[in-house]
């Protein structure tokens, strides 16, 4: 009886695989968390319950930035942080009271209509299924190339 016999070299493979399980993946993970930051900050702003918006102007001797619109330029998008297993993006809005603002009641009566609470949690939980495909997209285009 004959035996015929594969090798398979899979040394190639293992290095290149490597580097782009540990490299290249990474790196266009947070390329899409960072668009896709960006992304929560437009929808934030223009899909309900959007950002309050005051119509007013901040009276003299009020606290610094809380005029008009400070809320809403106060928005903030880091740096991914990359570790091993786990890649992290801060997204959101920083004024010293977008937290109280993002919490007040469903109840409150919002100045600006369309304006009002938990205005980026909304975004998170409607859009998950978008948000998530636009960062396997980017990870996809990335082992693509």
């Amino acid at each position: 009886m004959t035996k015929t016999g594969m090798t398979l070299d899979t040394r190639d493979f293992d290095v290149k695989f490597s580097k782009v399980v540990n490299n290249k993946i990474p790196h266009a993970a947070a390329r899409g968390l960072s668009n896709t930051g960006a992304m929560v900050i437009r929808d934030s702003i223009m899909e309900e319950p959007r950002v309050p918006k005051s119509r007013g102007v901040t009276k003299e001797g009020g606290k610094r930035g809380q005029g008009p619109g400070n809320l809403r330029r106060s928005q903030k998008i880091e740096h991914p942080k990359i570790k091993l297993g786990e890649i992290s993006i801060e997204v959101g809005f920083d004024a010293d009271y977008a937290a109280i603002v993002h919490e007040m009641p469903a109840s409150t009566n919002w100045t600006v209509p369309g304006t009002g609470s938990k205005y980026l949690e909304a975004k998170l939980i409607k859009n998950k299924e978008k948000y998530m495909k636009n960062i396997a997209d980017e990870i996809k285009r990335e082992s693509g190339r």
